[in-house]
């Protein structure tokens, strides 16, 4: 397919049941999943000159629809209509019928989540967890990078991941 020749009606055709399967399985609300059907499309056929391979356009409407799902829950969290955590919920309850891009959605969520539940600890928890996780250093740099005992390095370890999990465990069960 040249440039010229992309169909729009033809595209939605082909990959409207795609896209409404992602919303669903995101929000697991098939009314909600229309929306984003409408949203993902609508946002997409404005940026159809942007797609370097239409071969890959299934893909691209797929990560479209789950950002715009994703985008959905967090307005509807802030206002209190979904609740996020029944979603989580779900999402893993229905693990073996998750596709590449569930996944996909879900790792980002979930690191975002942990990226604030970083930027929550106190300073010296912090500065440990990122030059381990982030930097990739390894204990026993930390502790000279650090000036600090490598006990002190493997407790202040333990604990921005005890606070992390337990952040993250908080906000799942609430």
């Amino acid at each position: 397919m040249q440039r010229q020749e992309i169909d729009l009606n033809l595209i939605y055709e082909m990959f409207k049941h795609k896209v409404f399967k992602v919303a669903v399985m995101i929000t697991h609300d098939k009314y909600l999943a229309e929306d984003i059907v409408q949203e993902t499309f609508i946002k997409a056929f404005k940026k159809i000159d942007s797609i370097l391979d239409i071969e890959k356009i299934g893909s691209w409407l797929s990560t479209i629809a789950s950002r715009t799902a994703i985008d959905l829950i967090r307005k509807e969290k802030r206002s209190g209509t979904i609740l996020v955590e029944d979603v989580i919920y779900s999402v893993n309850e229905h693990a073996q019928e998750k596709n590449a891009v569930e996944q996909i959605v879900e790792r980002v969520w979930m690191e975002r989540e942990i990226e604030q539940k970083v930027a929550q600890l106190k300073p010296a928890l912090r500065d440990a967890f990122l030059l381990k996780y982030e930097d990739g250093l390894k204990e026993e740099e930390i502790s000279k990078r650090l000036q600090l005992p490598i006990g002190t390095v493997k407790s202040r370890l333990y604990r921005a991941r005890q606070q992390i999990k337990t952040e993250l465990n908080k906000q799942i069960s609430a």
